[in-house]
């Protein structure tokens, strides 16, 4: 190379979104205003292999995520000054002082997830939705998002169900879960696109966001979010901050300054407010809590004033707001929920009428064959011995597992 001309530097740009674009900027924006390098982009680990091949080593790389480890592998064997953002060092091993790592601190945004969550309202139960197990971003944002609701007696139940796997198997766990957390239920997931999941499960379940279901996601990618049938709320990470101090700290390599792992940590930059975490006014959280109490006391022999009593309100203002956000009664509420729950276990199990009118709070099994049939208008045995209510079966203790 002439002596002072440009340094050729290669950007491995394999960040897609908001995130790519916003790395960039603050890269440029520290190339433009104080180095004169010559930035050649690339879009893949195989764009960089053929960039050697064609053209020789660069004078440097800065490299964005996502990471693979035999990509990693190689560039430390060109032995070149290097920068590599968003992985934390303890998970890869390296030697040698002409590599430096430039990160979020993904722990800060968990962190920042709780935060905003807690001040959204009240909510009976918290999750976190991880799509991308194999990086080591999402478990730092649990981990700060699960901290920092422990620090206020909160559990927070982990969903981890990788985007490239995810079968009809996983689809179905995640619904079971859905429904046997407490609601309102508050959701964090790692990354904007792992919302997804969160979405769909709701929509199948007919679990409404976000009175019953709050999401926040992360990355702030306005055509995503703004597309859901709920816009979706979001951290906005700094990408830009962190673009800039990646190219402000591959030029401290060129000076002979040895590389080491600088942890931005002011990391967040904002948190855009859609639907998917607004404030649900106290006549939506009232129904909500209802929701919630009715489903897991169906069993019992409950009353409509036994759910305004766990409330503490009136059985006539719990009513007058199921008809306005229902369209329905308390008491029709309650009869739909039981008949649901009596059908699920005609359908699921081979159970007797005597044990599942014991089991569902009714007086005798003739107090549920009238029920049913003033309801539905046809007897508990003749609805299970319809051919589409037929299905192999397995014993009741099994099957009220997954009903609690």
């Amino acid at each position: 190379m002439k002596k002072n001309a440009p340094k050729k530097i290669a950007v491995i740009l394999t960040a897609s979104g908001m995130a790519g674009r916003d790395y960039l900027q603050g890269t440029f924006r520290y190339v433009n205003t104080r180095t004169g390098w010559m930035l050649d982009l690339l879009n893949s680990n195989e764009d960089f292999e053929h960039r050697i091949r064609d053209y020789g080593l660069p004078d440097g790389v800065l490299s964005i995520i996502p990471h693979e480890k035999q990509m990693l592998a190689a560039l430390l064997k060109l032995d070149i000054p290097s920068v590599i953002v968003d992985i934390p060092p303890e998970t890869f091993s390296f030697s040698g002082k002409r590599i430096s790592f430039v990160r979020l601190n993904d722990e800060m945004i968990g962190r920042t997830a709780a935060e905003h969550l807690l001040s959204r309202g009240r909510f009976n139960s918290f999750a976190c939705m991880i799509d991308e197990p194999q990086f080591g971003y999402p478990a730092a944002r649990e981990r700060g998002f699960r901290q920092r609701l422990e620090h206020e007696g909160r559990f927070v139940k982990t969903l981890v169900i990788p985007e490239t796997t995810a079968r009809e198997r996983e689809r179905k766990m995640l619904e079971l879960t859905l429904t046997r957390l407490p609601r309102p239920l508050a959701v964090f997931a790692v990354r904007d696109r792992a919302a997804l999941k969160i979405f769909d499960a709701c929509r199948r379940l007919k679990l409404s966001i976000p009175t019953e279901v709050a999401v926040l996601g992360v990355d702030n990618d306005e055509l995503f979010c703004e597309s859901l049938p709920i816009p979706l709320s979001s951290i906005l990470p700094d990408h830009e901050q962190v673009g800039f101090l990646a190219a402000r700290e591959l030029n401290q390599l060129f000076k002979g300054r040895n590389g080491g792992d600088k942890v931005l940590d002011k990391s967040v930059k904002d948190i855009v407010l859609r639907a998917s975490t607004r404030i649900v006014p106290p006549a939506a959280r009232i129904v909500s809590n209802a929701l919630t109490f009715i489903e897991k006391n169906v069993s019992g022999s409950l009353r409509v004033s036994d759910v305004a009593a766990h409330l503490g309100v009136s059985r006539r203002l719990l009513d007058l707001r199921f008809r306005q956000i229902q369209n329905e009664s308390v008491l029709d509420t309650i009869v739909r929920t039981r008949i649901g729950k009596i059908k699920k276990r005609l359908f699921s199990t081979s159970d007797s009428i005597t044990r599942i009118a014991k089991d569902c709070g009714f007086s005798s099994s003739a107090a549920l064959v009238r029920f049913f049939k003033a309801r539905t208008g046809q007897s508990p045995n003749r609805w299970r011995q319809k051919p589409e209510n037929i299905q192999p079966r397995h014993s009741g203790r099994s099957a009220l597992r997954g009903e609690d």
